[in-house]
């Protein structure tokens, strides 16, 4: 499986200077052994979207959310709850 995609920006535009005009609260989940894509993507992402907040999975792949799947010990309804409280707004601030 190659990770080129990674690379290419031609179907997604997700450089830094895009990223930076999203104004929305953002939560970025990213699993630490995602073999498609590389935790200094999501880094960079948290770097240049203002304000958002990066939540990295320990133990989680791809599709972190779904943790009893992959071993992470995040369960989909743990994700649920964690993304309610975000939506809420009880992370501003923080």
């Amino acid at each position: 499986m190659s990770n080129d995609f990674k690379d290419s920006y031609d179907d997604m535009n997700f450089t830094p200077p895009y990223l930076s005009t999203i104004t929305a609260r953002t939560l970025i989940v990213h699993g630490d052994r995602d073999s498609l894509y590389p935790i200094n993507i999501p880094l960079e992402m948290h770097t240049a979207i203002p304000g958002s907040y990066l939540w990295v999975i320990p133990n989680g792949g791809h599709g972190p959310i779904f943790g009893e799947r992959t071993g992470s010990g995040v369960t989909t309804s743990y994700f649920a709850e964690t993304a309610l409280a975000f939506l809420r707004g009880d992370w501003q601030g923080a």
